[in-house]
């Protein structure tokens, strides 16, 4: 025991030591970017501050601020994890303007990283424009429109000069979002510039660059999500467009009670049904935690199971990248442990669809991360709702929210 404490004596000694020796970053708002392909970079803007025992650095999106704290300082190195994600920034500090490095997800097979590099001259994520294209409204957009299976989607669009918070006030600045009927793009950030519009969101999870040429009522686009996927898109104008009801996609094909037997990650096995949830309504998430709308998702049933209490059972079904059980059940709780959730977590299974299909065979298909599924006192299913619109998209989210509400109230109170 003595021989152990002197050790970590030892560390945080040295540790602290190169802390202090170490090369230190500039306070305020920087620029960054990450190299996507050759001449393609995906810009980001992130801010500085100080705080104990060295800083914070908050990753901006719109409205969205990301606080990463949990900063690992080593000499002229910065290790940067995300708490929610399997993801970390490696940086090299090469003064106190100017960084660069890697940004590493785990979540993805292989070695899978982004260059990235940032400064904290440049102070915008886009040039201003004052003569640009006016994109604010409603759209309707086809993803990957050139294959058999195009995908529909819902583009919503503000001006974002006085939406952003961080001192952008260019009459060019666009946030807004597209909406599927498996889940949102989440916040995007980006700016109109003569007939092009740009748009971009990084979370730690997702690293997505949109970008769009305004020709004849359309835009004509295309998308990257980092440097593994890249798709065609175009949108038109249209109020009154919507995609399909996300309460019907993924419905009952059996009679029979959903039933599982499941590792919890507090220990032992969960098996549902049980007393615990008889007479009680019950919401079962199926999710992931490397997914950013699951995160969404999980903070919102953070507000609803406080709203409730006792009078509401959460059991999240998590589906996860990594391998081995423990690895899950330790990512799981270190998500549930940033977020603050206070409910139920069972380990599902690996990252997959199909995966999630399996242990829920009453279901006729899992199509999306999340899936939400409402349980009434009695045991029945009353309806089941895929992937999750959250508060990137505004007037849709706020919809949602409260009709949700207002239907496990109903539900309580039957």
């Amino acid at each position: 025991m003595k021989l152990r404490f002197l050790l970590f004596i030892t560390l945080l000694a040295v540790s602290l030591m190169s802390f202090s020796k170490g090369k230190k970053i500039k306070p305020g708002l920087w620029y960054g970017s990450f190299n996507l392909a050759e001449n393609v970079n995906l810009p980001i803007l992130f801010e500085v501050k100080k705080a104990k025992p060295s800083f914070q650095i908050s990753i901006i999106n719109g409205q969205e601020r990301i606080h990463l704290k949990d900063i690992q300082f080593y000499e002229d190195s910065l290790i940067i994890p995300f708490p929610a994600f399997a993801s970390e920034f490696r940086i090299q500090v090469l003064s106190k303007n100017n960084v660069k490095g890697n940004w590493y997800n785990y979540a993805k097979k292989g070695n899978y990283f982004l260059p990235f590099e940032a400064n904290n001259i440049i102070k915008s994520r886009y040039p201003s424009d004052e003569n640009s294209v006016e994109i604010a409204g409603k759209w309707e957009v086809t993803f990957d429109y050139e294959s058999n299976q195009p995908e529909k989607a819902i583009g919503v669009f503000k001006d974002g000069s006085y939406h952003c918070g961080y001192g952008g006030k260019s009459d060019n600045i666009v946030i807004g979002t597209f909406l599927t009927e498996t889940g949102d793009y989440r916040f995007l950030e980006g700016a109109t510039i003569k007939d092009s519009l740009y748009l971009s969101t990084f979370d730690g999870s997702h690293a997505f660059l949109f970008s769009a040429r305004f020709k004849e009522d359309t835009l004509w686009g295309e998308f990257r999500s980092g440097k593994h996927y890249q798709t065609t898109w175009f949108a038109v104008r249209n109020e009154n467009f919507e995609i399909g009801n996300p309460d019907s996609l993924t419905y009952m094909v059996s009679k029979e009670q959903i039933q599982f037997s499941l590792p919890n990650v507090d220990g032992g096995t969960f098996n549902y049904p049980a007393d615990a949830q008889k007479d009680k309504v019950t919401l079962i998430q199926i999710l992931g935690t490397w997914c950013p709308n699951c995160l969404d998702e999980s903070q919102y049933l953070k507000t609803l199971k406080s709203t409730h209490g006792d009078n509401l059972d959460i059991i999240a079904v998590a589906f996860e990248t990594q391998k081995e059980l423990p690895e899950k059940i330790e990512k799981i709780n270190s998500y549930r442990a940033n977020l603050g959730l206070d409910y139920t977590f069972l380990v599902g299974g690996s990252a997959c669809k199909s995966c999630a299909s399996d242990l829920f065979p009453t279901l006729n298909e899992i199509i999306s991360f999340p899936t939400l599924l409402f349980i009434d006192k009695k045991g029945e299913v009353r309806k089941i709702h895929t992937g999750f619109s959250g508060p990137g998209t505004g007037q849709y989210y706020e919809s949602f929210v409260s009709s949700t509400d207002a239907f496990v109230k109903s539900l309580i109170e039957e």
